[in-house]
C-alpha cells in the first residue's frame, strides 16, 4: 500500500472528525471565489463609468485579504489540534515501522489531500452560486444594465493560489507535533492522567473585573468616552473572557455539586462531573469561539444599524419627492408642465405640485432660505409637530438635522433676519423636526407670516430670487418613479446646470436609493466575511468533539456497562454538547448587547434592537449546525457501545 492510499483511508476512517474543517475551510474558499469574480470582471477592471460594482470591488479586495488571514490562522490552529489529537496513531505507525520521514510524508500527504477537497469543494460551490452573486450585485445596485457573469482564469488561478499556498503551509506546520518525538514519546502523549480542575480566585476576580470594567465602560453615556474606549475595552473583555471561561466554568460546576437535591441524581451527576474535565481542555477554545461570536454579532448589529439610521437620515434630509429650482419664473411654469407629463406617462400618482418664488437672507451667522408659513403648514415633516402660526415680528427656524430626543423647541430667541440693506428683529421659535425643502445653498430654512414673505420677495430684485416647482406626497418610491427618474433627471441636469449654484434637480427616491447602495455594500460585504468567521467558530467546537471522540466513545461504553439505556446516554452525550455549544453563543450575545449600547450612545439613539435581531438570526444558524453536529456525534459514539435496551 502506498503514502497515497494509506493517507486517503485514514481521512476516509477520520472523515466525520474533518467535515466541519473541510466545510469552513470549503466556505473561506467559495467567498473568496466568488468576490474574486467581481475584482477581475472585464467592466469593473475597464473602469466602467459611474459602476457602482467598481466601489464595490474596492471593498472585497480589503475583505479577500481579511479572508485569507483570518482562514490561514484558524486553519492553522484546527489543524495543530487534528494533529496532536492523533500522536498515539502516528506512534503505533512508527511501531509497525514507518521510518520518520515516511511518517511525516504521511501527515504531509494527509494535508495537501484536505486541503484538495476544501478547495475543489469551495470552488464547485462558487461556481454553483456564481449567477446568484452577480444577480444580488445588480439588484443591490441601480446599474443600467445587470453585471454579467463572469469566471474567468484569473479568478481561478488567483484563487488557487492564494489557497493552495495557505494549505501547503498549514500542512507543513503540522509536523511540528512528531518532528521532535520518538515513536514512546508519541504513544504516551495522550495518555497523561486528568487532574480534577481546581478554581482560581484569582483568575476568576481578575476575569470578572476585566469584563464588568469593559461593560462599565462601553454602557457611560458620553460619546467621546465610548469613543477613546474602543481598543481598551476590546482587550479587557478578550483578556476576561478567556479567564473567566475556565474560572467562571468551574465555578458553576462545582456550586452545581454542592447542590445535593440537583447534583446526586444520574443525569446531573454525570454530566456535572464530565464537563468539569471538558471545560478544563477546552475553555481556551470555547474562549476564542464566544470573542469570535461577539465580533460577528457586533459587526453585523452595526452594519444593520448604520444601514436603517442613515438611509432614514437621507429620506428624512430629502422631504421633497421631486424639486427644481430654476432661473425664471417662466422656466418653472414650464418645467412643472414637463414633469406633470412625464409623471403621467409612467403612472406615478400619489403627489402633489406646489410652486414657491423665495429668496435667501442671513439670520446672524445662518444663511437662510425664506418660506411662507402656508407652505409649511401644508407640507407633512419628517418628525415633530408644526408649530402654530406666526405673527409679523416672529418667524420659525427650520434646522436641517433632526436631533434624536424630541423636536419641541424651547424659544422663542430674539434674532436678527437681514436681507438685502433690510435689517427685520424677530422672535424666532426653533423646530427641529426636519427639513422643509431639499438641500440648498442655505441649510436653513426661516418660515415667516404670509404678509411679510410676500411684502420681501416683492420687493426682491428678479435676479436674487429663487423659482422652486415642488412635489410631495406618499407616491415617491416605486418601480414608475424611478424610471420617471431616469428620465427627468439628465434633461434638467443637462439643460440647466451651470455649475454653480443650487443644483436644479433633487429627488428623494435618488437620496434613499443612493444611500441603500453605499450602505447596502457595507452590509453586503460584512455579511460574506462573518459568514468566514462563523463557520471556523463553529469548526472550532466541532473539532474539539470529535478530537475527543475516542475518549467520550470509552466513557459512554463504560456506562452503558453499568446499565445505562441508550435513551438515558443519548440525553446525557447531546446534554453535554449543547452545553459545550451554547456557553460561547450567550457569551458573545452578551458582549455584543453591551457593545451595541456603545453604538446607541454614539449614534444617540436606541440600536439595542438591532443587535438582538442580528443574534436572533444567527442563533436560527447556529442552532441548525448544532442540530446537524449532535445527531453525527452520537451516531460516531455509537459504535462499540454496550448498552441495555438497544
Amino acid at each position: 500500500m502506498s503514502l497515497w492510499q494509506l493517507a486517503a483511508r485514514n481521512l476516509w476512517r477520520s472523515r466525520r472528525r474533518y467535515l466541519a474543517y473541510v466545510a469552513s475551510a470549503a466556505t473561506a474558499v467559495m467567498i473568496y471565489f466568488l468576490h474574486s469574480a467581481l475584482i477581475y470582471h472585464p467592466d469593473v477592471q475597464g473602469g466602467v463609468p459611474d459602476s457602482a460594482a467598481a466601489f464595490v470591488a474596492r471593498g472585497l479586495k480589503a475583505a479577500n485579504v481579511v479572508i485569507a488571514v483570518f482562514s490561514f490562522g484558524s486553519l492553522l490552529v484546527a489543524n495543530a489540534a487534528f494533529v496532536h489529537s492523533r500522536v498515539k496513531e502516528f506512534g503505533l505507525l512508527s511501531l509497525m515501522g514507518l521510518s520518520r520521514t515516511q511518517l511525516l510524508t504521511l501527515i504531509l500527504v494527509e494535508g495537501l489531500l484536505i486541503g484538495g477537497v476544501a478547495l475543489a469543494g469551495g470552488l464547485a460551490a462558487g461556481l454553483l452560486f456564481l449567477r446568484l452573486f452577480f444577480l444580488a450585485i445588480s439588484a443591490l445596485f441601480p446599474l443600467q444594465e445587470p453585471i454579467p457573469v463572469y469566471a474567468g482564469p484569473r479568478v481561478w488561478g488567483h484563487t488557487i493560489l492564494v489557497f493552495g499556498a495557505i494549505f501547503l503551509v498549514v500542512s507543513v506546520a503540522s509536523l511540528r507535533a512528531v518532528v521532535m518525538k520518538n515513536p514512546v514519546q508519541l504513544l504516551r502523549a495522550r495518555r497523561q492522567p486528568k487532574a480534577y480542575p481546581t478554581f482560581s480566585r484569582w483568575q476568576a476576580a481578575l476575569g470578572l473585573t476585566l469584563c464588568l470594567g469593559g461593560y462599565a465602560w462601553a454602557a457611560v453615556p458620553r460619546p467621546m468616552v465610548v469613543i477613546v474606549g474602543v481598543v481598551p475595552v476590546t482587550v479587557m473583555v478578550t483578556v476576561g473572557t478567556y479567564l473567566l471561561m475556565r474560572a467562571g466554568l468551574v465555578a458553576a460546576l462545582a456550586w452545581l455539586r454542592r447542590r445535593e437535591r440537583i447534583f446526586y441524581r444520574p443525569g446531573p451527576f454525570l454530566t456535572v462531573s464530565h464537563l468539569a474535565y471538558k471545560i478544563q481542555e477546552n475553555y481556551r477554545a470555547l474562549g476564542t469561539v464566544a470573542v469570535t461570536l461577539a465580533v460577528i454579532l457586533t459587526a453585523m448589529g452595526t452594519g444593520l444599524s448604520t444601514y436603517v439610521v442613515f438611509v432614514q437620515a437621507a429620506v428624512d434630509n430629502t422631504p421633497m419627492a421631486i424639486q427644481l429650482v430654476l432661473p425664471s419664473e417662466s422656466d418653472a411654469a414650464a418645467a412643472a408642465a414637463r414633469v406633470e407629463a412625464v409623471l403621467e406617462k409612467h403612472g406615478v400618482a400619489g403627489l402633489t405640485y406646489r410652486k414657491l418664488t423665495t429668496r435667501t437672507g442671513k439670520l446672524g451667522e445662518n444663511a437662510v432660505t425664506l418660506a411662507p408659513y402656508s407652505l409649511y403648514a401644508t407640507i407633512e415633516r419628517p418628525r415633530g409637530e408644526t408649530l402654530p402660526p406666526v405673527k409679523p415680528g416672529e418667524a420659525i427656524l427650520i434646522h436641517p438635522y433632526i436631533p434624536p430626543g424630541g423636536t419641541r423647541p424651547e424659544g422663542p430667541k430674539a434674532a436678527e433676519l437681514t436681507v438685502g440693506e433690510e435689517r427685520i428683529p424677530l422672535q424666532v421659535w426653533d423646530d427641529m423636526g426636519g427639513r422643509l425643502l431639499n438641500p440648498l445653498p442655505a441649510d436653513y430654512t426661516l418660515v415667516l407670516d404670509d404678509s411679510t414673505f410676500a411684502a420681501l420677495v416683492e420687493r426682491t430684485p428678479a435676479a436674487e430670487r429663487l423659482h422652486l416647482a415642488l412635489w410631495t406626497g406618499p407616491g415617491w418610491k416605486g418601480r414608475a418613479m424611478e424610471q420617471a427618474l431616469k428620465e427627468l433627471g439628465p434633461y434638467f441636469f443637462r439643460t440647466y446646470f451651470t455649475g454653480s449654484g443650487p443644483l436644479p434637480f433633487s429627488a428623494k427616491l435618488d437620496a434613499y436609493l443612493g444611500a441603500a447602495s453605499a450602505l447596502g455594500t457595507v452590509l453586503f460585504i460584512g455579511l460574506f466575511i462573518s459568514l468566514v468567521f462563523f463557520a471556523a467558530a463553529f469548526s472550532q467546537i466541532y473539532f474539539r468533539l470529535f478530537t475527543e471522540i475516542e475518549d467520550d466513545r470509552r466513557y459512554f461504553q463504560r456506562l452503558g456497562q453499568l446499565g445505562m439505556s441508550q435513551k438515558e446516554l443519548k440525553r446525557l452525550a447531546l446534554g453535554q454538547a449543547a452545553v459545550i455549544f451554547s456557553v460561547p453563543f450567550v457569551v458573545g450575545v452578551v458582549h455584543s448587547t453591551f457593545a451595541m449600547q456603545a453604538l446607541s450612545t454614539l449614534m444617540m439613539r436606541s440600536v439595542l434592537h438591532y443587535g438582538w435581531m442580528v443574534a436572533a438570526a444567527y442563533l436560527v444558524l447556529y442552532g441548525v449546525a448544532f442540530a446537524g453536529t449532535a445527531q453525527l456525534y452520537w451516531r460516531s459514539l455509537r459504535p462499540g457501545l454496550v448498552l441495555r435496551g438497544a
